[in-house]
């Protein structure tokens, strides 16, 4: 993530720190596999086991949305989607990239091949010792499961380094995470929707904002319950079991954090309902009035 971030300041294309925002879901993904593995697989724990697969979820969905802002930036239209030739003059087959064909520039190190072997070898087999026996001096993984050391190693550690990145994100005045106005084609790039364009439609604008999250809240709940389901085999008992809560509650999270990176889509729908609110809705209520 942090190369990634630096290749961003080298190549001077801000959208690759977008695939470094793109990978937190999965790095806490990846934590809360261990996390599972930690406790010995416990079947207290198995919100966790559903966690994971909601984070591995959002992630390759953040990770697309990043990929795409990436080669958007690099000239990438939708229309290249086509593999094939674009006119009969061109070769028949599918085409190939000439830059992807082209050699690799070797850089030579300043150690040799044998010295890195080594350091690998010997950080691996520290790294190891270290997992295996140092549980060994803690009494949580052998006692009882405890879901909030248990959520806290999974949000902890992927909070913090996101923590890092957004520090660096604010000291260099780098952009966010947002989607160009035209993200299927073109160069028009900016700041894309706001809710100020949502407000030029007055109250029928912001009615048709709100009718527009109440959607998602709507299906929200019950797409959490069947998920668990599909992963359990019975539905969430979110009055008496507290892993069932919690299960759900982090899909609806995770649901969330996608709405939320879909903000001009959202916005967008907003405004194409707008219209029809102002006639169906607004204008009814005055007229009754």
């Amino acid at each position: 993530m942090g190369l990634i971030w630096d290749f961003s300041k080298a190549t001077g294309n801000e959208k690759w720190k977008g695939l470094t925002w793109g990978m937190i879901p999965s790095h806490a993904s990846g934590l809360a596999a261990c996390t599972y593995h930690f406790f010995y697989n416990p079947k207290a724990l198995q919100f966790v086991v559903t966690t994971q697969a909601g984070l591995t979820l959002l992630g390759n969905i953040t990770l697309a949305i990043a990929a795409f802002r990436i080669a958007l930036s690099n000239g990438w239209t939708v229309g290249e989607l086509n593999p094939f030739p674009k006119s009969n003059t061109s070769p028949t087959g599918i085409t190939t990239d000439s830059l992807a064909a082209m050699p690799l520039n070797v850089v030579e190190t300043k150690e040799n091949e044998a010295v890195l072997a080594a350091k690998l070898a010997a950080l691996t087999f520290a790294a190891s010792y270290v997992v295996k026996y140092g549980e060994l001096g803690l009494d949580i993984p052998f006692g009882e499961p405890n879901k909030f050391i248990a959520t806290f190693m999974i949000l902890g550690p992927a909070a913090a380094t996101a923590s890092v990145f957004y520090n660096k994100s604010k000291g260099e005045g780098g952009e966010g995470f947002k989607l160009p106005n035209n993200p299927f084609g073109g160069d028009d790039e900016g700041e894309g929707l706001t809710f100020e364009d949502v407000k030029k439609f007055g109250v029928s604008g912001t009615v048709a904002y709100v009718l527009t999250e109440l959607a998602f809240w709507a299906v929200a709940f019950p797409v959490a319950s069947t998920a668990l389901y599909q992963s359990s085999g019975h539905w969430p008992d979110v009055i008496n079991d507290s892993a069932d809560r919690a299960t759900v509650l982090g899909f609806i999270f995770a649901g969330a954090n996608v709405a939320r990176l879909l903000v001009p889509l959202r916005l967008g729908a907003a405004l194409a309902l707008a219209p029809w609110v102002d006639e169906n809705i607004i204008a009814r209520m005055k007229n009754e009035e």
